[in-house]
């Protein structure tokens, strides 16, 4: 049976949205105060932080979905919060922004809710398809 061009091109497409995510946030983060536009959630009270949290909670899913067989998600969550916090210290030289222990929290936050939602699918796809039934024909002895 042959697969739509969509399921044939999905692996392509999230690689390009993991390193899309990767340039992204260093734009996001690194970008002149003034030029910075906030959401509106970034109005609450912790909304700035929600936006962290959010951010890197997408990054740190796609990019483990993008390459599941060729990144760990522990070496993944380590370096996507070295990401941040390189990022975050990299505001300190950026005019109109700075460093927040907070928004480096809410951050790696986001990485490790991530990380758990990718070990959650990944025992999921596994427990599904070792349970699925095989047809007799392909049973081995």
């Amino acid at each position: 049976m042959r697969l739509p061009a969509v399921h044939a091109s999905l692996p392509t497409l999230l690689r390009a949205a993991a390193v899309s995510c990767v340039v992204v946030l260093a734009i996001l983060s690194l970008i002149p105060g003034q030029d910075l536009v906030r959401t509106d959630l970034a109005k609450l009270g912790y909304g700035k932080q929600a936006e962290h949290f959010i951010a890197y909670f997408g990054a740190t899913t796609i990019i483990g979905l993008a390459y599941p067989a060729r990144i760990r998600r522990l070496p993944l969550a380590l370096a996507l919060i070295l990401y941040a916090t390189a990022l975050e210290i990299g505001q300190l030289y950026v005019p109109g922004r700075s460093a927040s222990v907070m928004d480096f929290s809410a951050s790696a936050a986001g990485v490790i809710a991530g990380t758990l939602l990718l070990s959650l699918v990944w025992r999921t796809l596994v427990r599904t398809f070792t349970l699925a039934p095989t047809s007799p024909a392909r049973k081995r002895r």
